[in-house]
């Protein structure tokens, strides 16, 4: 296979085309750009050590999955759940009213971040460094979301706990050291109803659940959950979930991207024994 070299802004624009985002999320960004890029190192996480432990593998750029630079803007991301509960059913006041309280927390919160440490470490450096985050967990939404579709289509009085399996048998999930999760909900019970809770920057934690609950949704799928959040819905006595685990929920929307980048011809290593490819 041939190699094609790309720019930073090549590649921030498969991750957009992959799944038909017109613009660039406020959760991610290219913070050095560069060109003539064969080689790339892709992590979930980023800091200064892994930036320097891709200089000294020889790559020509990172590639970090989740922000970080941006969590002083980043927050908008949240309403993104706003679209997802509207398409469960919610109605559109109901849903944004549901966001408000967490939205406003991560922009008071985003104020406190020194955000300049990472990306002004890969200036220095001079590594091409970007990270993307909304693009790729909508992706993992979509692989998520029709998972569970096939599921209840095989079966419309599928068990929740079948709901879960099925999520289970998916490649990445089979490779992760954590498990699928039922924390609420009886895993024998119907599953009914079900929508996958993700790609709008984090979880929408009690107040998202709990309106999807209140709105025709059985059951609701997050990638993760606070144990506060938890213990408020269990309290609630209604409503079912199943928790991915953040590494497996981010590795379902990776996973299409970095097929992506070695069909373009790239050496993609990685940082990650659940996504899938070799690590560097």
């Amino acid at each position: 296979m041939s190699t094609s070299a790309v720019s930073t802004e090549e590649l921030m624009q498969m991750a957009l085309e992959l799944v038909d985002f017109d613009r660039l999320p406020a959760d991610s960004a290219i913070y050095v750009s560069g060109d003539g890029i064969e080689r790339v190192l892709f992590g979930l996480d980023i800091g200064t050590g892994e930036l320097l432990l891709a200089r000294q593998l020889g790559y020509q750029a990172v590639i970090a999955h989740h922000p970080v630079g941006l969590a002083h803007r980043s927050w908008f991301v949240f309403k993104r759940h706003i679209d997802l509960m509207v398409g469960a059913g919610v109605p559109r006041n109901v849903a944004a009213r549901a966001v408000e309280s967490k939205m406003e927390a991560l922009r008071i919160s985003g104020q406190s971040r020194n955000y300049e440490r990472v990306p002004m470490a890969a200036r220095v450096m001079g590594m091409p460094f970007l990270n993307i985050h909304a693009p790729l967990d909508e992706m993992g939404r979509r692989v998520m979301q029709d998972a569970v579709d096939v599921a209840l289509r095989a079966d419309p009085d599928a068990a929740l706990g079948d709901v879960a399996a099925a999520l289970a048998r998916l490649s990445a999930a089979r490779r992760a050291e954590t498990e699928v999760m039922v924390p609420l909900g009886d895993s024998a019970a119907r599953a009914g109803k079900v929508v996958v809770a993700h790609g709008a920057l984090t979880n929408g934690g009690y107040d998202v659940a709990r309106v999807c609950f209140d709105h025709g949704v059985d059951t609701v799928v997050y990638i993760h959950v606070s144990p506060e959040d938890l213990k408020r819905l269990r309290n609630d006595g209604r409503g079912q979930l199943i928790v991915i685990g953040h590494l497996v929920g981010d590795a379902f929307g990776i996973e299409p991207y970095v097929r992506a980048l070695r069909v373009r011809g790239l050496e993609v290593g990685m940082l990650s024994q659940v996504v899938a490819g070799e690590s560097p």
